[in-house]
């Protein structure tokens, strides 16, 4: 028996939301999409005053609005998702997809690798607080931190986090990362390699390290000397960056010895808190300060904007580990396990009271709902 889901008759039986901050966030998510409800044009409009540009359609089960954001940050965020709610009102889960960078080692000493995904358990907004002559302090209310999501969301990642619906997750991102992967317009989706995969010691700087000339790069040693602009424009081979000074790590050591990492590394799912701002993190020592004091495991900038309209989950792949040595090399790849793992979570996410389309063995359809458990 196949199902589907019956087309909405308007906005407001959308449930779900997905907001990418990047038109290559947005592609990646489109590309997973079963099912298109606008190909012959729109046709369910949007409120006045809604600015946001949408594409609707089926994620699995689910009928799914997607935002293409017009930029970056908490500020764009918080806008599309405000004319979000007010075209879309019966969303009931919105998820936030695209890239972030990860702390290196998660809470529980997990390691976490490049192309890997975060799903957040809690949004930190670190740049909201008070800054003295001496140093920054975040402001600690129930107003300045967003914390935890809803009651239903927190169970499905409770249920997301244990063993088997752990291994679930990550399976089928991987075999719809392999799905998105055979589409030929997602070159940039393929696995960059574990060699490519390079942690430097988090006070080991990325600058000129054998150019006499630059007399920034010769002072630079601690993290508040300044910074060189021309040598954040390169790459780490072109400023001749030691490659002594980089971080073993075991997952990719381990799984390049039985053979398991020469074309692909699985990427794993990690719970845990992601710290939100209108900042772009590029300092191993700050992340690291960042990390232990707040216990955040990923840094982004769009989750704090978009909190306040929806209930929300941030699904973000790893594409640099938020240092001063990172680039957009993994930023392709990272970009197809964050929308591959998006489609895996829907596949978890259960939305009750919905009406499906059975086609039954002779051809016939019919409308059956999806029931409704009573607590009793």
């Amino acid at each position: 028996m196949v199902s589907r889901v019956l087309q909405p008759r308007s906005r407001e039986e959308f449930d779900i939301a997905v907001i990418c901050a990047l038109q290559s966030e947005a592609d990646a998510v489109e590309a997973l999409f079963d099912e298109y409800w606008d190909e012959d044009g729109d046709r369910y409009g949007k409120a006045p005053g809604d600015t946001n540009a949408y594409t609707t359609g089926v994620i699995g089960h689910h009928n799914v609005v997607l935002a293409h954001m017009p930029g970056i940050g908490k500020g764009n965020a918080a806008s599309v998702a405000s004319s979000f709610r007010s075209s879309f009102g019966g969303i009931k889960l919105a998820l936030i997809v695209g890239v972030c960078g990860g702390v290196p080692t998660g809470t529980n000493d997990e390691e976490i690798l490049l192309g890997d995904v975060i799903i957040s358990t809690g949004i930190i907004q670190y740049d909201f607080g008070r800054r003295l002559p001496d140093r920054f302090i975040m402001k600690d209310t129930l107003e300045g931190n967003l914390n935890r999501p809803n009651p239903e969301i927190r169970a499905l990642l409770s249920k997301l986090g244990g063993l088997r619906g752990r291994k679930r997750l990550e399976d089928n991102t991987f075999g719809y990362l392999q799905e998105l992967r055979k589409k030929a317009d997602f070159p940039k989706a393929k696995y960059p390699g574990a060699a490519e995969d390079k942690l430097y010691e988090r006070t080991y700087r990325h600058k000129h390290h054998n150019l006499p000339a630059c007399t920034v790069c010769i002072e630079c040693g601690n993290k508040e000397d300044k910074v060189c602009e021309a040598a954040l424009e390169l790459s780490c081979s072109e400023l001749e960056c030691n490659e002594n000074k980089l971080v073993c790590r075991h997952r990719l050591s381990r799984n390049i010895d039985v053979g398991e990492a020469a074309e692909e590394q699985m990427p794993c799912v990690h719970f845990g808190l992601i710290a939100s701002a209108d900042t772009v993190m590029k300092s191993g020592e700050h992340r690291d300060e960042v990390a232990a004091r707040e216990k955040v495991i990923g840094f982004e900038m769009e989750g704090a904007g978009v909190w306040d309209k929806f209930s929300c989950v941030v699904i973000k792949g790893v594409c640099d580990y938020a240092d001063s040595h990172k680039n957009k090399k993994w930023q392709g790849y990272a970009t197809a396990t964050a929308a591959a793992c998006m489609k895996a979570f829907l596949k978890e996410w259960v939305s009750t009271g919905k009406l499906l389309l059975d086609e039954t063995t002779n051809g016939e359809w019919f409308i059956r709902p999806l029931p409704i458990f009573s607590a009793n």
